[in-house]
């Protein structure tokens, strides 16, 4: 009997990185498949404290810490990305191609965060076959894969009062896309920022995967879908992972993926609201917002 595939998915210490992942890595599981799921010990402890992960998985499932002592609070500085990024690829580099050679049971595959270059790296090294996992919609990818025409066109960075202005060199969307409609980080002033420069050369090492994992579906964004077909030929849509899980696991119950202790006080007061009466916002959990950002929300 064939051994059953085993695949290592390592997500980019961030909230909604690991949160996308981990369903994924959960809907793997179900269907039979061992899992490695590679954390920081940070991302490892925060699990562990606050969620009910290891009771949710079975046996083929394990929680796998990487050595490595940046907390992800450090996301909420301005250099955030840049500082967890440029300190995750000083270690994890030669921690991950040592900890994959010396596994014991063959690995399958690699599922890496598409931020994460330096698995790829390692992927290709020991000639391992690579998945890259974008966490963010298929329209937010191919802005940051344009960008470097959007620069030779002069329309990055973006001028003062722009954000009006009709982009014109992101194919699919060159007649309605406006700069404010852009991912954050390419709307800053400055294209030298390290956080700028990151996600753009990351974007751009993606085609030499074998394939590409969106948090999407067809229907949704089929037309961009096309123009990323272009360079990433194999792109696997398995929208929305949230969705697929709840349908398989056929259960009412909820479960949590969260990083830090929920603060659940708002429930009794929620209760008393009568329905279809109170919109949520979810400002992500690495927004920096003022009280008085706040207040204008």
């Amino acid at each position: 009997m064939d051994p059953l595939p085993h695949v290592i998915i390592f997500p980019f210490p961030a909230q909604g990185h690991v949160n996308s992942m981990l369903k994924l890595a959960q809907l793997l599981s179900l269907s039979n498949f061992h899992i490695t799921f590679l954390v920081t010990v940070d991302t490892h402890d925060r699990l562990l404290n606050h969620t009910d992960v290891l009771s949710r998985f079975g046996s083929g499932f394990h929680l796998q810490p990487l050595p490595h002592g940046i907390s992800m609070d450090v996301m909420n500085t301005r250099d955030g990305l840049s500082i967890l990024y440029n300190s995750l690829n000083k270690i994890a580099k030669l921690f991950l191609r040592e900890f994959i050679v010396n596994m014991n049971s063959p690995v399958t595959c690699l599922i890496a965060d598409g931020i994460l270059s330096m698995a790829g790296d390692v992927a290709q090294e020991i000639n391992l076959p690579l998945i890259y996992f974008r966490t963010i919609s298929a329209c937010a990818f191919w802005s940051y894969f344009c960008i470097p025409h959007l620069i030779q066109a002069g329309q990055l960075p973006l001028k003062e009062n722009a954000m009006d202005l009709i982009l014109t060199k992101v194919k699919g969307m060159e007649n309605f896309l406006r700069g404010r409609d852009l991912p954050s980080v390419c709307r800053a002033s400055d294209v030298t920022r390290p956080d700028f420069r990151i996600l753009m050369t990351e974007t751009l090492q993606t085609p030499r995967a074998r394939g590409l994992i969106l948090n999407t579906i067809e229907d949704l964004e089929g037309p961009i879908l096309s123009q990323i077909q272009t360079v990433c030929p194999n792109v696997y849509t398995i929208g929305p992972v949230h969705a697929h899980l709840k349908a398989k696991l056929a259960t009412t119950s909820t479960s949590s993926n969260s990083l830090w202790q929920e603060d659940e006080s708002c429930m009794s007061w929620l209760d008393t609201q009568p329905p279809k009466s109170v919109i949520y916002v979810s400002f992500g959990s690495i927004a920096g917002l003022t009280k008085e950002e706040l207040l204008e929300f």
